[in-house]
């Protein structure tokens, strides 16, 4: 039980060293995913062309497993894309 506790006190330590180190540099990477994100939205709601469309297209594959998960979370039963079905919900 001592180990136990030892070891959850090591674990919350060595935690708190990797966020003050990297702390600043995940915030900042948060503000550029959220500065990312308001850019494709707002550039695609007035009807300008994605400026990112190439690097969002690598990135496809990579949230293809991820995208039934987050349908469902958001709601939806299906899939409300025409041209990007949901693998597992066809």
């Amino acid at each position: 039980m001592r180990l136990m506790q030892l070891l959850k006190n090591i674990n919350n330590t060595i935690e708190k060293l990797y966020y003050i180190k990297y702390g600043p540099m995940l915030k900042r990477e948060h503000r550029e995913i959220d500065d990312f994100f308001m850019i494709i939205t707002f550039s695609e709601m007035m009807g300008i062309e994605n400026p990112f469309m190439f690097y969002t297209l690598d990135m496809l594959p990579e949230l293809m497993p991820k995208f039934h998960t987050w349908h469902k979370k958001m709601g939806l039963a299906h899939s409300s894309f025409d041209n990007f079905p949901c693998v597992c919900c066809c």
